[in-house]
This record gives C-alpha cells, sequence and structure tokens, in this order.
C-alpha cells in the first residue's frame, strides 16, 4: 500500500463514522507498515480492560476450536 492510502486510512481512524472507521482498521490490518501497526496497537490499548480480556478470548476459543 502506498503512503497516500495508508495516511488516508490513518485520517479515517478519527472519522466520526464507525462504518469508516472500521473499513479503515481492516484496510490497515491487511497491508499497512509499522506505523500503521503501532497506531493499531496504541488505539487498542485504550480499550477497557473487559473489552481487551473478550478479544484475547475470542481468539483463545477461535484457535482452540480450529476455526479460523
Amino acid at each position: 500500500m502506498d503512503d497516500v492510502l495508508i495516511n488516508k486510512f490513518l485520517r479515517q481512524l478519527d472519522d466520526e463514522n464507525p462504518e469508516i472507521r472500521i473499513n479503515a482498521i481492516n484496510e490497515l490490518g491487511e497491508s499497512g507498515d509499522e506505523l500503521c501497526l503501532q497506531e493499531l496497537r496504541r488505539r487498542l490499548k485504550a480499550l477497557t480492560p473487559e473489552h481487551q480480556a473478550l478479544i484475547i478470548a475470542v481468539a483463545k476459543l477461535k484457535k482452540n476450536l480450529g476455526i479460523k
């Protein structure tokens, strides 16, 4: 992904429309760079401990059940 597109998606992370934010997250997760990884991690840390626990629990359960 080129820098212009990466910057577009990084800006969209702050859009008021949740669909635009989710699309930007998905796009950056598919083909972003290390800067994208840092920004996504920073935003993930801002989640509540409960939300983080839910994300981890779902990932573990999917792995244990062999679901991709």
